[in-house]
């Protein structure tokens, strides 16, 4: 019965982390979508080559973590039923 509430403890660790991440990655994408939107606003090549490096930096890490907490969420979830 203790091994089972444990695995249960630690399945919703789990989700809440998961939870937390996908907050996390929404954030990262958005920041990236502003950084991304400041292209046309800078003057300069330079900046304007700089700022799409670092804006579609922030979305491929943000999109990580988005799918990386959705797989976390999801093995829980079936770890649940069975």
């Amino acid at each position: 019965m203790d091994e089972q509430n444990e695995q249960t403890a630690k399945d919703s660790e789990r989700v809440r982390m998961s939870q937390i991440n996908m907050a996390l990655g929404a954030f990262v994408c958005f920041f990236a979508s502003v950084v991304l939107v400041s292209i046309f606003f800078t003057e300069t090549l330079v900046g304007k080559m700089t700022n799409l490096g670092a804006g579609l930096i922030l979305v491929a890490i943000g999109i990580i973590m988005i799918l990386r907490s959705k797989k976390a969420e999801n093995t829980s979830n079936i770890k649940n039923l069975c």
